[in-house]
């Protein structure tokens, strides 16, 4: 189990890291960092999505679980002010 402190680090981490669609290399990278050493398997498709297989030991017809989740978040770009 992760402690209350290490948890609220990594969400501040997640919530500061730039991840503007199109853009998502940062905050990417930072969920690469955290996954591999949770999963066996840790691969980023064509799209840019990334994708984590941890691998059942010791059971026969395991369940599947997915959990998906954006990385990406809201952005613009000011291009004109009104005075």
């Amino acid at each position: 189990m992760i402690e209350p402190r290490r948890s609220f680090r990594l969400l501040r981490n997640l919530c500061e890291t730039p991840g503007v669609p199109g853009r998502e290399e940062r905050i990417r990278s930072l969920v690469i960092e955290r996954m591999k050493d949770m999963v066996d398997l840790v691969r980023v498709d064509q799209m840019g999505n990334v994708i984590g297989i941890k691998r059942a030991e010791g059971v026969s017809n395991p369940k599947k679980v997915m959990i998906a989740a954006h990385m990406d978040e809201i952005g613009f770009l000011v291009n004109h002010i009104d005075d």
